[in-house]
């Protein structure tokens, strides 16, 4: 159960929240340290030959195969470099309602009305969105489908209908889900604790945008972007399951010939300087109070990374453990890590008594700081660690998802293949020093009542 909700909560804190774009913040201040980012070290070409996955260019699209012969399930999914590093304030989340109208509306040869029956008479689906460092079109079937999936999948890539009709339904659908965000604690509180973390940041924006963002736009609006960001040079397919590669090739070159070639020069967000540790709170007649502490964390292509994830699973655990178990100050409390260009990680809790529940977790923060982990019970939580990792890796979509991600921030979809090695070399004295280093300066959002709020306590760590 504990995992479950560390699962939610890791979903909840990488999702940006909103702002008021027209606000150009101040520099930031000259003293903060901007975080150094080293290179991973290479992969051997024998771990890479013995993968089963390969790489290979496709007329300028780069293609990446993990061939799994004899699944039932098959998935392509296509990834666009950009994210909210590229978004313009005032039109942002339309590249999110961009993709979702665009795979969703038909096309030119298929109109909406079959395109839908299509998918459903074959168990398939094809949908798309955006994320803050890159975002997606993914097609999902059974392997006796792919082919015709395949087909739809690539024409909603080269001749999508845009049709009114679909426009209509998913732009009221975006606009009132934006007004909704705060009625619900847990989407309060993502908004607050984002924003007082993400401030000076292209992070603090939502994906699907704001209300004024995305009233303004058009079909002809959302039609013009959708060509724009769709371009060989820009993209990268990740196709897992049973496909010989010969047929991949084949079929993109017969099938997406029209995506155009396009120019492209990675862009990064800015470095994420976070400064002293603050607090926003956000006054809410609720049952319990919400609580969401982020920090500044390396990303995945940096060697802390890997130790601070098993050090954050481990305070989760402690956590669970101590707040919920033995005290039953709780029924949810976590401890995780982001997987994004510009990092972070975070703890997050619900408390009807706040100060004496977060005086419980920043006691556990210390002693995973001060108190080496005894190396029995390392190797204990670092084999829960990696069947966890194990079973999540079993889907087409996790596959999908490590792959992908780890080739567009992660530092190449080849460090997927030394994970496990990388986990294992994690020794007591790394959990203490990425632990002292990273847990710190802490800045939380919390919703609910505020006589019960002391920002001296939360902003000590």
């Amino acid at each position: 159960m504990r995992h479950l909700c560390l699962v939610a909560l890791s979903a909840l804190a990488f999702t940006a929240c909103e702002t008021t774009p027209e606000v150009k913040p101040d520099p930031l201040p000259k003293e903060v340290v901007t975080m150094k980012i080293p290179e991973l070290s290479a992969v051997s070409q024998e771990a890479i030959a013995g993968s089963g996955v390969e790489e290979f260019t496709v007329d300028g699209l780069r293609v990446i195969l993990k061939s799994t012969p004899g699944r039932p399930v098959v998935a392509a999914r296509l990834y666009i470099a950009g994210g909210l590093a590229t978004a313009d304030p005032k039109t942002v989340g339309i590249e999110d309602l961009a993709l979702k109208v665009g795979t969703g509306a038909g096309t030119k040869t298929t109109p909406r009305a079959q395109f839908k029956a299509a998918l459903e008479s074959m168990g398939s689906s094809i949908g798309g969105g955006a994320d803050r460092d890159y975002s997606t079109v993914t097609a999902r079937s059974t392997r006796l489908y792919f082919e015709d999936t395949w087909k739809l999948f690539a024409q909603t890539l080269t001749e999508p209908s845009f049709d009114e009709k679909e426009f209509g339904l998913v732009k009221t659908r975006t606009i009132e889900g934006i007004k909704g965000r705060l009625d619900d604690p847990d989407a309060s509180l993502r908004v607050t604790a984002t924003d007082v973390f993400f401030a000076d940041h292209p992070y603090r924006f939502q994906t699907d945008g704001e209300v004024e963002t995305v009233e303004p736009l058009t079909r002809d609006d959302l039609a013009a972007y959708y060509t724009a960001i769709l371009t060989r040079s820009r993209c990268t397919l990740v196709v897992v399951g049973d496909v010989d590669r010969a047929w991949l090739e084949g079929a993109i070159k017969s099938d997406l010939a029209a995506l155009p070639a396009g120019e492209w020069a990675p862009v990064l967000p800015p470095e994420l300087n976070v400064g002293a540790a603050d607090m926003k709170l956000v006054e809410k007649e609720v049952a319990t109070n919400y609580l969401l502490g982020y920090y500044a964390a390396p990303p995945p292509t940096h060697p802390d990374y890997f130790l601070l994830k098993v050090a954050t699973s481990i305070l989760g655990d402690r956590l669970f453990e101590e707040v919920r178990t033995k005290r039953n100050l709780t029924y949810a409390v976590s401890a995780g890590l982001g997987g994004r260009q510009r990092n972070y990680g975070y703890l997050y809790v619900t408390a009807v008594d706040p100060q004496t529940t977060v005086g419980v977790m920043y006691g556990e923060v210390e002693r995973l700081q001060n108190e080496p982990i005894d190396p029995e019970e390392l190797k204990d939580q670092l084999n829960v660690f990696l069947t966890e990792h194990y079973l999540a890796q079993e889907t087409v979509d996790a596959q999908l998802g490590s792959l992908g991600g780890s080739e567009m921030i992660g530092g190449g979809w080849e460090q997927t293949l030394v994970f496990i090695e990388r986990v294992r070399a994690v020794t007591p004295e790394d959990i203490q020093r990425v632990s002292k280093e990273y847990m710190r300066n802490l800045h939380w959002g919390y919703v609910g009542d505020p006589a019960k709020a002391d920002k001296a306590q939360l902003t000590s760590k």
